[in-house]
């Protein structure tokens, strides 16, 4: 939501322009505290948060940062890969992206399309690597088949409330093939922070004398093969999150986590 919104009903985004300072400098800060890894794509914001993030990176050193965009299923045929993909660079002022994604595995273009048209992307240099976003098992399968180059990550819901996306199978099929599970909506739209209800999650959470959202995000990195990427436009809840990393979950308690039902 950096740099815009999103229609629900149709599921168009489109752009907002009041908050740009404000964001901008929230990506600088968060960068000045060591965090590097920088998740954007082609449909957020209409385009607008890849702007914001090459505001946000100039004069940083492009080598210590790791960005990561999305290919959206408006360039998801073959022969439309490599001039989007130029134009996500245009916008985030960079000459190459370190990660590339297809957005989610569309049933209206063949896999072969998109994969072949990242591989692509990444002969020419202008990805260092690839991943996919929402992709089940048998659908990795597939697409590790028709890709020439390693599929390094899988970006998926996963959080405390969810785990249905990443289960068990999806875990151990990644942590087998190198693949790393990138968690979005760490703390479930605030559900794992301001309007956290679960009692499991507030009484851990006491015990640690951490806060929910820093409960939730430790027990997404304790595992192995698993990063998060929360978001966030203020300083204090930047500082926040980065001092979910100064703990360690003790293995009970990240079990009792585990075993929280799923939310719908």
């Amino acid at each position: 939501m950096m740099g815009g919104d999103i229609y629900r009903e149709s599921k168009t985004t489109f752009a907002i322009y009041d908050n740009d300072a404000r964001e901008i400098e929230a990506i600088k800060y968060s960068i000045s505290k060591g965090q590097n890894h920088i998740d954007t794509a082609y449909m957020y914001g209409a385009g607008h948060t890849e702007e914001l993030v090459g505001e946000a990176i100039k004069g940083t050193d492009r080598d210590k940062l790791f960005i990561a965009d999305k290919l959206w299923k408006c360039h998801a045929r073959r022969n439309s890969v490599i001039p989007a993909v130029k134009e996500m660079l245009r916008r985030l002022q960079t000459d190459y992206i370190d990660m590339l994604y297809i957005h989610a595995p569309w049933e209206e273009e063949p896999m072969e399309e998109y994969i072949k048209g990242i591989n692509d992307a990444m002969d020419a240099g202008l990805t260092k690597s690839l991943a996919v976003s929402n992709f089940t098992v048998e659908q990795l399968k597939k697409a590790i088949a028709i890709s020439k180059h390693p599929i390094i990550a899988n970006q998926l819901r996963y959080n405390i409330l969810y785990k249905t996306d990443a289960n068990d199978e999806m875990i151990k099929f990644c942590q087998s093939n190198a693949i790393m599970i990138v968690a979005y909506r760490p703390i479930e739209r605030k559900l794992l922070a301001d309007e956290v209800e679960d009692k499991t999650v507030v009484e851990i959470a006491e015990k640690y004398k951490k806060t929910p959202a820093q409960i939730a995000i430790n027990w997404l990195i304790t595992q192995d093969n698993v990063v998060a990427i929360p978001k966030s436009s203020s300083k204090e809840h930047i500082d926040e999150n980065l001092k979910a990393l100064d703990f360690e979950l003790e293995p009970e308690d990240f079990e009792k986590l585990k075993q929280i039902p799923d939310i719908e």
